[in-house]
């Protein structure tokens, strides 16, 4: 008898056969959106229609006597704990992070930031309060283009400047490789702008049971989300879990540490 070894089939240019779409396509998913917990209530969040403003007045009195409302809560009432949003891909040593409260206290710096929260029995209570949220905003010069950011005098986004850092890559002689070359082309290329769009925007919830707290959300990164979170709240870490359900796509748009994540945290501490 000879014994013959083996040789295990290639897998290179094989037919894969997906495993998932039963479950798909019958409704088992679990997204976040679909998770409900005994009473469970519902935030949603007012954003500036300005890319850079002051904001002078934030009233939230008359949202507080709509049905169903349970509370509302400006950037000023977490202003000494909200702390700052972290960078997940610090990208050298010396990058530049400037204070990035969750919910704006003072300043709006792009379309879309979180300035103002209702709380409420259900979802269609607390959208419906957004419209009672009186703010008032001193436009602010704004700059949208990368290399007007960098000139002298361009209005500055941030107070430390408009330049967070400069990224090299340098491989060989570089100087060589131009002298050297027999044609040199110079360029400038203008990118379009990228925005990923998921079917299932960004969802979180949020579950306390005395000192610990079980986050779902709609990420990619929820081993990361759950360091970076406990740097920003205070919670020690082993007593935060974040799982991340069924996604609904997210290229690269869920890779980041978002303020709707930590603003659903219902405690807050100091930005250690």
């Amino acid at each position: 008898m000879t014994a013959v070894a083996e040789t295990p089939a290639g897998e290179v240019g094989k037919r894969r056969t997906r495993k998932e779409d039963a479950r798909l396509v019958t409704g088992q998913t679990n997204w976040s959106d679909n998770i409900q917990l005994p009473g469970m209530v519902h935030v949603t969040f007012l954003r500036s229609p300005h890319a850079h403003a002051r904001i002078t007045r934030v009233d939230v009195s008359r949202v507080r006597q709509q049905a169903g409302v349970l509370a509302a809560y400006t950037g000023a009432d977490f202003a000494a704990e909200q702390g700052s949003l972290p960078c997940a891909w610090p990208v050298t040593q010396d990058i530049v992070i400037p204070p990035h409260p969750p919910m704006a206290v003072d300043e709006v710096r792009y379309v879309g930031e979180i300035v103002a929260a209702v709380v409420a029995r259900d979802r269609y209570a607390a959208a419906d309060a957004l419209e009672f949220i009186d703010v008032d905003y001193e436009p602010l010069p704004a700059v949208l283009d990368m290399e007007a950011a960098l000139r002298e005098g361009s209005p500055k986004v941030h107070e430390q400047g408009n330049k967070s850092f400069t990224w090299s890559f340098g491989n060989g002689d570089l100087e060589a490789a131009f002298r050297d070359a027999p044609v040199v082309i110079e360029r400038t290329y203008h990118q379009q702008r990228l925005i990923p769009c998921a079917m299932e925007p960004r969802a979180a919830v949020c579950a306390p049971v005395a000192d610990e707290y079980t986050l779902w959300s709609a990420t990619q990164i929820p081993h990361v989300l759950r360091v970076m979170l406990a740097l920003v709240t205070g919670i020690p870490e082993q007593n935060l879990r974040v799982v991340a359900p069924d996604v609904g796509g997210g290229f690269g748009s869920k890779l980041q540490v978002t303020a709707e994540e930590v603003l659903v945290l219902p405690r807050l501490a100091p930005n250690s």
